[in-house]
């Protein structure tokens, strides 16, 4: 079967695209993501035509779909290049702020067509339509309003703040490089106003318009084809929208894309389809491997069902959320008591290389593939297991890559028990012996003074151990903003900085903690909700030596044989 494409495709100006046509980007595209970089790039680039003046600045291809005709005015799609077009326009909206500011209304007016066009109706249409940034045409239709006077008497920032919301800072930002810039090239010349205008109005670019979806979508597949411009998140979209079949459930899932970024965000999003990658393709990745997540997905899903790709990433997306958003009570509810207890510990401590793994375990637990039990007990041992190798045992996290590939799609295509006990007796071999963690977990410290405790991911640690130990005492019960307590003094020698002499303490019990002895602090932890603090001034009221290195040796034992149970 041959395929033929419909498309039109011509070298043409900024005033031929801006020129009583309308374009809209849809709701489902990215939002305004471009910074100080990319404008300070353009003006400079606009800017050398005032050295060679037969120079136009090239913008490279913008991809567009043809749309109907509404009350005489012709509308297009943006389907590639909204940044540059929606950077451009700001451009020429900072041009006529300045313009009116400066009373100059008859190259305001004249420039205006470029912005705002009128129907047959008589009504006045914003050429550019964003959808996600609605504070663009809030700007501009508050500039057609705004007088001279009031421009020359208020500060930019003082007109920006009115018609723009908070979202869009963005799109703040880019009105205020462009007319902060603007006015110190021209120091209020007119002349130079009016030449930065032409600059702009002469821009070049390559117009690919396309008559329908399908062939826009394919038209901006091959211009991207190496990904350089996009995130593979975008790419995989448009794959998606080109793809799905039949071409009437393209709608359906654009609406359904759409509530994937408004659920997860940008960042998010990204780390989702890296992790999703590797849940559904892990042993497809090798060490040092550059291929991009979005060529994965591509050549695995080449031949099948799109439809199928789509709804697979709609509820993997679901199952992320209790990763990354993770919440145990209310109307958002997506986690047991012991998902919300360890999801939102790793999230808290930034742990996202098991998120691939814990996914493939979400599914199979969704799918009763796994039963509740050894569901539990392995998320359990993970968080434990993170916990011993990353944190005690400071081993790096590179060591665990192969693991988590190989067992996160393993686990998704021929799932059994046994292979889930498989995965735990391959980590527990990554571990270190219960004498080499005994003497690891002793060194662990922190303090005020200068030393080798001094840094902030030694404070973390010691914090992570301190709740740990709290909640296996006091039935999962921690209180938030601990403070590090030394029972004796961390200035006198090193092992008082050490895991041995710290406790959990409230910054208020803390403050009374200060130069006093070791006898009056017990009185102080007393009054403490940590239960650990409480039994510890029990212990020691009793008249017994108090021992850091004796005591961090107990806990070190306890914490591996009570609370890490791997043996």
């Amino acid at each position: 079967m041959e395929f033929k494409m419909s498309f039109n495709a011509k070298e043409e100006r900024i005033y031929d695209l801006f020129n009583r046509k309308t374009y809209a980007i849809p709701r489902n595209q990215r939002r305004y993501v471009w910074g100080r970089t990319n404008w300070q790039e353009l003006f400079n680039d606009v800017l050398y035509r005032e050295r060679k003046e037969d120079y136009s600045h090239f913008i490279g291809s913008i991809v567009l779909k043809k749309g109907e005709i509404k009350d005489g005015v012709p509308t297009f799609t943006i389907i590639d290049g909204q940044q540059r077009i929606m950077t451009i326009s700001i451009f020429l909206v900072s041009i006529m702020y300045l313009m009116k500011k400066y009373n100059e209304m008859n190259d305001f007016n004249g420039t205006k067509p470029y912005v705002i066009t009128t129907n047959e109706s008589n009504k006045e249409v914003v050429v550019l339509d964003a959808e996600n940034n609605r504070s663009y045409e809030k700007i501009v239709r508050h500039l057609m309003e705004e007088t001279s006077e009031s421009l020359q008497n208020n500060t930019l920032t003082y007109f920006l703040e009115k018609p723009s919301i908070s979202i869009d800072k963005n799109i703040v930002a880019a009105f205020k490089f462009f007319i902060y810039e603007i006015e110190k090239y021209s120091s209020g010349d007119e002349n130079k106003i009016i030449f930065l205008r032409k600059a702009v109005r002469d821009i070049e670019f390559i117009n690919i318009t396309a008559t329908s979806e399908e062939d826009s979508y394919t038209i901006f597949e091959i211009l991207n084809a190496r990904g350089l411009d996009l995130e593979d998140h975008e790419l995989l979209k448009n794959y998606i929208m080109r793809y799905i079949e039949p071409e009437t459930t393209r709608d359906q899932a654009k609406q359904e894309w759409m509530l994937i970024e408004q659920k997860l965000g940008n960042t998010n999003l990204k780390k989702f389809i890296r992790h999703y990658t590797i849940h559904r393709y892990g042993t497809q990745r090798s060490k040092g491997d550059k291929i991009s997540d979005y060529k994965i997905i591509q050549k695995n899903n080449k031949q099948h069902d799109t439809q199928y790709l789509l709804d697979d990433i709609v509820k993997k997306s679901e199952y992320y959320l209790m990763l990354a958003s993770p919440n145990f009570d209310g109307d958002n509810k997506n986690c047991s008591n012991l998902e919300y207890k360890i999801f939102n510990f790793f999230k808290k401590r930034r742990q996202e290389q098991m998120r691939p793994l814990l996914l493939t375990l979400i599914t199979n637990h969704k799918l009763e593939k796994i039963n509740n039990k050894l569901y539990e007990k392995v998320i359990e041992f993970l968080f434990h297991f993170y916990v011993c190798f990353n944190i005690i045992s400071k081993e790096n996290s590179n060591k665990l890559t192969g693991i988590v590939n190989k067992y996160s799609e393993n686990l998704l295509d021929h799932y059994s028990d046994d292979l889930v006990r498989n995965l735990m007796s391959d980590l527990k071999k990554k571990l270190p012996t219960r004498s080499q963690f005994i003497d690891r977990f002793q060194s662990i410290g922190w303090s005020h003074h200068d030393g080798p405790y001094t840094d902030a991911k030694d404070k973390e640690k010691v914090k992570i151990v301190l709740e740990i130990f709290e909640r296996y005492k006091n039935h999962d019960l921690f209180q938030e903003n601990m403070t590090i307590e030394h029972a004796l003094p961390d200035s006198e020698k090193t092992e008082n900085c050490q895991i041995g002499n710290l406790l959990p303490l409230e910054e208020h019990l803390n403050q009374k903690c200060g130069n006093i002895s070791f006898e009056q602090k017990l009185a102080i932890y007393q009054d403490s909700n940590y239960k650990t603090t409480r039994d510890f001034a029990k212990r020691y009221a009793q008249n017994k030596k108090f021992n850091p290195r004796e005591r961090g040796e107990f806990l070190a034992i306890e914490f591996y044989d009570h609370i890490l149970h791997f043996e």
